[in-house]
């Protein structure tokens, strides 16, 4: 008998009912009215999308105005924060470094060299380094930073140096 049973349990196949087709579809009913609603609600109090652009009673004002620092510096010149200072390319950037007010009467040449300027060129500050007797690393570091060139342009420029000192001297 009791296999009889489970034969009979077995064999009727389980039959779905319409109630998950018939929630889905009030589901989405709901939402299609809320949404029909809701759009409704925007378009009759006048709360325009903010994508509209042809509503010319709408306005964004300025929230900052355009004002250029270059005439009032005072208050970034000095302090905690540092100072202001003009780079050769224009670059306004901040400096920390602390500076001594420069008196021209007291400016004195420690080198000698009052009536010389200083030299011009890459190869006349090579040249003169290398009369003086600096070591070649000393030379590369020196016109990296006041020529503002690669390690690999500032070699390349003690090699023609060099190489004009001995063609010269042969």
């Amino acid at each position: 008998m009791l296999t009889s049973t489970a034969l009979l349990a077995a064999a009727e196949e389980p039959s779905r009912g319409w109630g998950g087709p018939i929630a889905l579809g009030l589901v989405l009913a709901v939402y299609i009215t809320g949404a029909t609603l809701h759009d409704w609600w925007l378009r009759t109090h006048e709360a325009p999308s903010p994508t509209e652009e042809d509503d010319p009673g709408v306005s964004d004002p300025a929230q900052v105005s355009a004002v250029s620092d270059t005439d009032d510096t005072d208050r970034d010149t000095g302090g905690w924060w540092g100072r202001l200072i003009t780079l050769p390319d224009g670059r306004r950037v901040r400096s920390t470094a602390p500076t001594a007010p420069v008196d021209e009467e007291l400016d004195l040449d420690l080198d000698g060299d009052q009536d010389k300027e200083e030299p011009a060129t890459i190869e006349d500050v090579i040249g003169t380094m290398l009369d003086r007797g600096h070591q070649y690393a000393e030379i590369v570091r020196h016109v990296m930073e006041e020529f503002e060139v690669s390690e690999a342009t500032a070699k390349r420029r003690i090699r023609d140096v060099r190489a004009e000192r001995i063609a010269a001297a042969s």
